[in-house]
């Protein structure tokens, strides 16, 4: 909790950090104003331990939002009205009344983080800040009232949009079974928690077709035949973790991303927290559009595009997950190979196959590869916060690329589930990008 206020008491103070005086367009125009928003909605999202397909239908609903917004004004952007699933009739702003888009597209961003997380006193002092921000910096009223109007129209809409993807239904939809057939996926220790989402492939696609579109290949068949595909596959990871490099450690925690990690000290549990997998490339998104020296607009942008690949990438890997219900490696390798073993990582408490990090690694590197090309390097210090260092990378595929091998030195996947949903991903990330016409 005291982590939590700290983030965010600081947050606030850099928000109001420049002279009050008849600056906002200034002060609103900045790009790291949206990213440093998006890093504490990433904040509230880690403190109510959202799942990570849960978070990521978060940022790309609020970005959503904010997009409309911009691409009301901008003329480079084309509004998504009609291009993605009942997006329809998106309210355009009044006719001949001066709006401050980018306060507006801000606020519209938290409005709908605000509505969908729960922490809502501390998202409320997050909207607070913004509006003592337009006030302080000397935004005329009738601006700054219309601009507040606008934000609300936007988010109501999206608001209302949101309730039609079948989000509530899974909530209350019935409890997943666990499978009684050999081979398929149980919880793992040290929690034993139930199957996370497992309905979430029933969830409205933002632009695929369906969870369907990109299926991956059906899995090695499960075999204890120590000459199979499958065993084999098993065998690599169980050697792989028995033999790790500290390079190859340092990349399986770094890439971690648990949301709600279970520790055991003796006879204690406890739990800590981390961003997800999505919050994790939100941040990135934030570096490499702080690198490129993008103005607000096209911070936006691409935020918006890369939550819309990663949402889409959760919904294709859920379906592929509870279509086949895939053993983990912790569990094979304890019932046949070595009851002592244990993966470097947590398993996370639902199947294997495919990956969710890698998929959704690369459909965000493939969006921002589209972007700004493969020579785009970057530092990644995202998980500062949680303690480890940064590291370099010379593209956002690179990172993917090793974002998904991490989960293979973690221990809670095979290789080939990983490159399988790379496959996925890649198609994912192109298809964001081909099939929305978001810039003119």
């Amino acid at each position: 909790m005291k982590k939590f206020i700290r983030f965010f008491a600081l947050g606030s103070i850099l928000l109001q950090a420049c002279n009050t005086s008849n600056d906002y367009e200034q002060v609103f125009k900045n790009p790291l104003l949206y990213s440093k928003i998006t890093d504490q909605l990433t904040e509230v999202i880690t403190y109510d331990i959202f799942t990570p397909p849960v978070a990521s239908r978060i940022y790309a609903y609020g970005h959503l939002a904010a997009y409309e917004v911009i691409a009301h004004n901008n003329p480079k952007y084309n509004t998504l009205d009609g291009q993605i699933k009942d997006w329809k009739q998106v309210p355009a702003p009044p006719a001949e009344q001066p709006i401050q888009y980018q306060f507006a597209a801000a606020l519209a961003l938290m409005q709908v983080g605000e509505a969908l997380t729960f922490s809502k006193e501390t998202t409320a002092a997050i909207i607070d800040s913004l509006h003592r921000l337009a006030k302080d910096h000397g935004m005329p009223a009738d601006m700054y009232n219309n601009s507040v109007q606008y934000a609300d129209t936007v988010a109501r809409h999206v608001l209302a949009w949101s309730k039609k993807d079948n989000y509530a239904q899974t909530r209350s939809a019935t409890k997943y079974t666990i499978p009684n057939d050999e081979g398929k996926w149980v919880p793992t220790p040290p929690g034993y928690f139930q199957a996370v989402e497992p309905h979430w492939r029933t969830i409205r696609t933002i632009v695929m077709d369906s969870a369907e579109q990109f299926i991956a290949p059906p899995p090695p068949d499960f075999s204890k035949d120590t000459n199979s595909a499958f065993y084999k596959g098993v065998q690599e990871v169980y050697l792989t973790g028995k033999n790790l490099t500290e390079e190859q450690a340092a990349i399986a925690n770094f890439w971690d991303c648990n949301g709600f990690k279970m520790n055991v000290a003796g006879h204690v549990m406890f739990a800590t927290k981390a961003m997800t997998p999505g919050g994790h490339w939100m941040g990135i998104t934030g570096i490499i559009a702080k690198n490129k020296n993008v103005d607000f607009d096209e911070t936006v942008y691409n935020y918006t595009t890369v939550s819309f690949a990663v949402m889409d990438a959760f919904i294709s890997c859920w379906d592929m997950k509870y279509e086949w219900n895939l053993i983990r490696p912790e569990t094979f390798i304890n019932r046949y190979m070595d009851e002592d073993w244990k993966p470097l990582l947590q398993t996370p408490p639902f199947p294997e196959y495919t990956s969710g990090h890698a998929i959704i690694s690369t459909a965000a590197a493939s969006v921002l590869t589209t972007i700004y090309g493969d020579n785009t390097p970057f530092r990644d210090t995202t998980e500062r916060a949680w303690g480890w260092p940064d590291r370099e990378f010379k593209s956002p595929r690179e990172a993917a690329k090793e974002a998904g091998i991490s989960r293979f030195y973690g221990g809670i996947h095979y290789r080939n589930s990983i490159i399988k949903a790379e496959e996925q991903g890649e198609k994912i990330g192109q298809l964001v990008m081909t099939k929305l016409k978001m810039k003119k």
